[in-house]
């Protein structure tokens, strides 16, 4: 990729600026507050967009430093560039009120999307970008997320050979899933079935005690209905006897009267003892019948036991229906229950393959650290010697990230070399990054004012060693002496004075 042109209508502290650039190294010269970070700043934005922060991060936010006090609305520019055969533009328009974006192929005149501009960056992020090639003033040490930038595009490219594949979007993913899968896991719903299915266990025994209960009520109805029916023709029987029972009370009572009368009368003495046998037998008889008056208690008491028992097994039947309908929300609800208990289930299955997935995906990470660390050390030693010009010709990077040289048959820790020194280091491990990251795409390098720490040895090799490099180069300096070493190399160079 080479950056053709920028075209900065409104951005920061530039108005109608238009440089142009061609390939290999680009010097842009200009005093302090000339605006070279701006320009800087232009490309990174042309390239990524830029936005503004919700907050009080508003305030300090790239968007906000570089939003023009004059004419806001125009806070807008242009970006040419080459990529293979075609040549692309790039117009935005970073304004709320006036946002746009424009990407247009000039070769074929076809339009865009950020996806597919994306796609012609070779999927690269602005993070990426700002972590290698990308280096702002005073700021040649990569910043934090460049490990597990390097980690993940490296492991992509060692394993599939692209970068379609990305690792940390898929343990992005897996956390995500393994989250999203958690939140809906219910825990304690196993034992919320248990504890309803136990409810519902009583509930049907003590239906099975209550019909049982009935069923007895029942049969003990019926044999007192039986013995009702008897009682009653008993009691009916006796009713008829009753009246006879009061007809001879009656005549013995008669007869009695009669009996005395006569023997007052001194009548009849011969039908005296015939009316007092006569009473005698009526007596008798009447006493045989009173007898018979403990049939109707009988029928009374059976009478009130029936009525007693037909309002137990009215009340046994309330309850039984009442005990049915729980028993049938109880079963609906364990439907429901069990449905819920088998779809969280399925959740657990869900949860534990995506933590063996995770698993995996760690082991497969790890057990191609290696050769991720083998092919950048070889790559960074590789352009460290030649930043160096030899004087250090092997890097070891190790898990923690921390740095040694070898050099002087020695190794040295980074933290023990002079500022300008690490600079070098932290030079080489860039572009090693770039090449591991972006592979075949060769973005170009911006450095903005980065050698402000290196002596003009140092400069000197690290300048032969950049111009060797594919890509182009846009180094942005106040300095007169990359220019002056360039030319005592004799390196053809494009020089732009702002």
């Amino acid at each position: 990729m080479v950056i053709l042109e920028v075209g900065i209508t409104n951005f920061g502290k530039l108005h109608g600026v238009n440089l142009f650039f061609q390939k290999g190294v680009n010097v842009i010269y200009g005093d302090n507050e000339a605006g070279k970070s701006t320009i800087h700043a232009f490309i990174r934005a042309m390239l990524f967009g830029i936005e503004r922060q919700r907050g009080r991060a508003s305030k300090t936010d790239e968007f906000s430093k570089y939003e023009p006090w004059e004419n806001p609305a125009s806070y807008e520019g242009v970006m040419r560039f080459q990529k293979g055969r075609g040549v692309y533009r790039i117009y935005r328009c970073f304004s709320h009120d006036n946002w746009k974006t424009e990407i247009v192929n000039e070769t074929t005149g076809e339009e865009l999307t950020e996806e597919e501009l994306k796609g012609l960056l070779g999927g690269i992020t602005e993070s990426s970008f700002t972590n290698t090639v990308c280096i702002s003033q005073m700021k040649a040490e990569p910043g934090q997320t460049l490990s597990e930038e390097l980690q993940n595009t490296m492991v992509n490219y060692l394993s599939a050979g692209e970068p379609e594949w990305d690792m940390r979007k898929a343990f992005v993913f897996l956390a995500e899933e393994k989250k999203r899968l958690i939140k809906q896991y219910q825990p304690k719903l196993e034992e919320e079935l248990q504890n309803a299915e136990e409810d519902l266990r009583i509930i049907e025994e003590e239906l099975l005690q209550q019909t049982i209960r009935k069923e007895e009520a029942q049969e003990e109805l019926e044999e007192m209905r039986k013995q009702i029916k008897q009682e009653k023709q008993a009691y009916e029987n006796s009713s008829r006897q009753k009246r006879l029972m009061y007809i001879e009370l009656f005549l013995s009572a008669v007869s009695f009267f009669i009996m005395v009368f006569c023997y007052v009368m001194g009548y009849w003495r011969e039908g005296v003892w015939i009316f007092g046998i006569l009473a005698l037998i009526c007596a008798f008889l009447a006493w045989k019948g009173h007898a018979l008056t403990s049939v109707s208690v009988a029928f009374m008491e059976a009478e009130k036991r029936e009525k007693t028992l037909y309002e137990q097994i009215q009340k046994v039947e309330w309850k039984l229906e009442q005990m049915k309908e729980r028993a049938v929300i109880y079963q609906s609800g364990l439907e429901g229950c069990r449905q819920q208990v088998e779809e969280n289930r399925k959740l657990y299955q869900q949860i534990s393959a995506v933590m063996l997935a995770e698993q995996t995906l760690k082991q497969v990470a790890g057990s191609m650290q290696k050769n991720v660390s083998e092919h950048m050390r070889e790559r960074m030693s590789h352009l460290l010697s030649e930043i160096t010009d030899n004087k250090y010709n092997k890097v070891f990077i190790q898990e923690n990230n921390e740095i040694f040289l070898y050099g002087q048959n020695r190794k040295i820790p980074l933290y023990q070399l002079s500022r300008g020194a690490a600079e070098q280091v932290y030079l080489a491990l860039r572009l090693a990054a770039a090449d591991s990251i972006m592979g075949y795409e060769s973005m170009p390098l911006l450095l903005d004012e980065t050698f402000v720490y290196y002596d003009k040895e140092r400069l000197q090799s690290t300048l032969a060693a950049l111009t060797q490099q594919a890509r182009q180069i846009l180094l942005f300096t106040c300095h007169q002496r990359e220019k002056e070493i360039l030319d005592n190399m004799e390196k053809t160079y494009h020089l732009l004075e702002l």
